[in-house]
């Protein structure tokens, strides 16, 4: 079973956030049919394997995340073409799940490869599945990282074409602002009453959304409020995010957000508007001469795959490992389109990733 096969027969297997009981057995089963027994799964539902080596060589660790955004449930694989280039989409109705069944695949097809030889001549592996990547990192931030002897780690993860090496990740705050109004009857006395709905529409008529700068965005994606067309509306709850690998711009975008908030309150007598941020995790710089970064060039250059390094400006469990402190980048797989149901990947380019990886551990 060559590394597309592979990835056609796990992405059937349903893996929302929170459920990712299966394709972990899965996972399990296929390492221990391939001779690797050292596995343990932790209470945050991670999977960490070790894999034999020559143990002369340093530890490399692979990562890759287990949940799927939905729609993730039912998923049916179709070959396709796209510029005259073999693909595999879903047949419509849901996402495919390249990311991250691309990185499992990956991952499980090194060590079969690896295992035709005994392991004998491969760097020792850590193997890292984690569990809510796709809300929040929460695996991650779960993980124990004092079990680690891996020296760095190459998460399979990374959307866009083979070759590509994300070295950099940005900070991320999440936001919730809560406009407090009156309530009273919109009939009978509706003087009487503050509208939340009011407020927080005057509020977002001038809070900066989208592309403020390079590396500065930010979008407001939930408002909820109002209990009944016949009740002035007491409250209202805005939520949203914003990124930057620039901490002295994320911190004065919050700062704007809150004059914004103050000056709304100011114009409504009575009512009140409040901000709270979240910081959900902090931005990463990989040093381009770290090894991590110079054997991955090294790789790609040799099997011709332009390798290029970019920073990314999505969450990663990349963004976790770094910050514990082991220098973690991630790879291009050669899917696109995640998160939608058009996501797609070529299969030349998984294949390629494969090599890739597996000349960085062999």
């Amino acid at each position: 079973m060559g590394v597309v096969e592979r990835f056609q027969a796990i992405v059937p297997i349903d893996n929302p956030s929170g459920r990712e009981d299966r394709i972990r057995e899965r996972i399990a089963e296929t390492l221990k049919g391939l001779g690797v027994t050292d596995l343990t799964v932790d209470a945050a539902g991670n999977l960490f394997v070790r894999v034999p080596g020559d143990t002369t060589k340093d530890t490399i660790m692979l990562s890759a995340h287990m949940d799927s955004v939905p729609p993730c449930e039912g998923i049916v694989p179709v070959k396709d073409t796209r510029a005259d280039r073999p693909i595999i989409r879903s047949e419509g109705r849901t996402i495919l799940g390249a990311d991250d069944k691309a990185g499992i695949a990956v991952a499980l097809e090194i060590v079969e490869r690896l295992s035709k030889t005994g392991f004998q001549t491969n760097h020792p592996l850590e193997l890292f599945f984690s569990t809510g990547e796709e809300v929040g990192l929460t695996g991650a931030k779960g993980f124990d990282m004092g079990q680690v002897r891996s020296k760095y780690c190459y998460v399979l993860d990374g959307e866009g074409r083979v070759g590509l090496i994300f070295n950099a990740g940005p900070s991320q705050e999440n936001i919730q602002i809560t406009c407090t109004g009156r309530a009273s009857h919109a009939g009978m006395c509706p003087e009487s009453g503050i509208s939340a709905i009011q407020m927080g529409a005057a509020l977002c008529a001038h809070l900066p959304t989208g592309r403020l700068a390079e590396d500065l965005t930010c979008n407001i994606g939930v408002i909820q409020g109002g209990n009944a067309m016949n009740i002035v509306a007491p409250e209202l709850t805005i939520r949203g995010e914003m990124r930057s690998h620039n901490e002295s711009k994320l911190a004065g975008l919050v700062e704007t957000y809150r004059s914004l908030c103050r000056d709304v309150e100011s114009r409504f007598a009575g009512g009140q508007v409040a901000l709270k941020n979240l910081r959900r995790y902090d931005h990463f710089l990989v040093d381009p001469a770290h090894e991590v970064i110079q054997r991955a060039v090294a790789v790609g250059e040799q099997l011709k795959v332009s390798p290029l390094l970019a920073a990314m400006n999505i969450g990663s469990d990349a963004h976790i490992l770094n910050k514990n402190g082991l220098p973690t980048v991630v790879l291009g797989m050669g899917f696109h389109y995640s998160h939608s149901l058009g996501e797609f990947i070529f299969c030349e380019e998984l294949e390629q990733v494969c090599q890739m990886v597996e000349q960085l551990v062999s």
